[in-house]
């Protein structure tokens, strides 16, 4: 089942495992993990000891809180990335099997905070100015598995990038790169999802 809070994909199956979780803690704890979580990321302030203190009140171990706070987070990020309405994301994680009420809140929460997550999210975006030159080619080459996995090489290919731009206050700068094919096929269906949900407006 496709749900758009995941980009209109499966949800991961570790998700699926450990949201249950979010079936064991009352609304009203839900509401303020959720605002937690969400305040370290527009803040930038560590509010995980809340976290923790407030869900060992209700029995939970460490693996079980940050299970918890890895679903919550997972939410909140992938609404805020694919600019899910709050209606919508009621709808799907009721559609997950989680109680209506702890669904009600962590989309209230959300709304409440959207545009100052759209704002965050945006100050995390890689800019750059104008692009002067750039340089790929296409290598390969031996590794240890010690170094990369074996299964990001891909027949031991990969794409070296050089690139020289200009910022906003005409300084050229250099970046230097390399992808593997399995990231650049990853990266593909990002902007393939991107081109989808800008066609709609």
């Amino acid at each position: 089942m496709r749900f758009l809070f995941c980009g209109d994909s499966n949800c991961p199956e570790w998700f699926l495992a450990e949201s249950a979780l979010l079936t064991k803690i009352a609304s009203v704890k839900v509401k303020l993990v959720t605002q937690y979580i969400i305040q370290s990321l527009v803040d930038g302030e560590d509010l995980s000891s809340k976290i923790f203190k407030m869900l060992e009140g209700s029995g939970f171990n460490q693996q079980e809180i940050n299970s918890t706070i890895s679903c919550v987070t997972f939410i909140i990020e992938n609404s805020s990335k694919y600019d899910i309405s709050d209606t919508v994301l009621t709808k799907e994680l009721i559609d997950l099997g989680l109680p209506k009420e702890n669904c009600e809140q962590i989309s209230k929460t959300f709304k409440q905070f959207k545009e100052r997550l759209a704002e965050y999210y945006k100050s995390l975006v890689f800019k750059v100015g104008k692009m002067q030159e750039m340089h790929y080619g296409v290598s390969k080459f031996i590794v240890s598995d010690n170094i990369v996995p074996q299964r990001q090489i891909n027949k031991n290919r990969f794409v070296d990038v050089n690139i020289k731009y200009i910022d906003e206050k005409a300084q050229v700068h250099a970046a230097q790169f390399i992808i593997f094919p399995d990231q650049i096929e990853a990266m593909l269906n990002s902007f393939k999802k991107a081109q989808k949900i800008m066609s709609q407006y």
